[in-house]
């Protein structure tokens, strides 16, 4: 069995895009069982991926939620929509212009981790968070993003 994450380091500065590089990957922001609010201790998450953001003109943020498996695939599709919308709407109150993020909610597909454990469930309740750019969002993405 696999044990939880370890800490991310800081990101450093975007490299050269290459041929297949349309997407530069940020921690996850994480939330609480079928919660969609952020927590306390998630927000300098969003502080510091706001300002990574407006320090990089030409980015675009994507937002991928996703949630546990716990819940119906219909709640759980609501659920990881209103986890990416809770980002957004943080990194919008950070400053960040609306125009320049994407989301989207997959449910509980793909998942991070198979184990029916807390630390496995706290992995796939989540917001995956990508740096693009417009001409990257439509290929980079495998599901569609708005």
């Amino acid at each position: 069995m696999a044990g939880p994450p370890g800490p991310v380091g800081t990101v450093g500065p975007a490299g050269a895009p290459g041929a297949d590089a349309k997407w530069i990957s940020f921690r996850d922001v994480l939330f609480d069982f079928d919660k969609a609010d952020i927590r306390p201790d998630e927000q300098s998450k969003i502080t510091q991926l706001a300002g990574w953001v407006k320090k990089n003109d030409g980015l675009v943020v994507r937002l991928d939620g996703y949630t546990d498996p716990r819940g119906t695939e219909p709640h759980n599709m609501q659920l990881s929509e209103r986890r990416a919308e809770a980002v957004k709407k943080a990194l919008i109150d950070a400053g960040v212009p609306a125009d320049r993020i994407r989301i989207a909610g997959h449910g509980e597909h793909p998942r991070r981790c198979m184990e029916k454990d807390e630390a496995c469930f706290q992995a796939d309740r989540r917001v995956e968070v990508f740096f693009g750019t417009d001409e990257g969002s439509a290929a980079a993405s495998p599901r569609g993003t708005r």
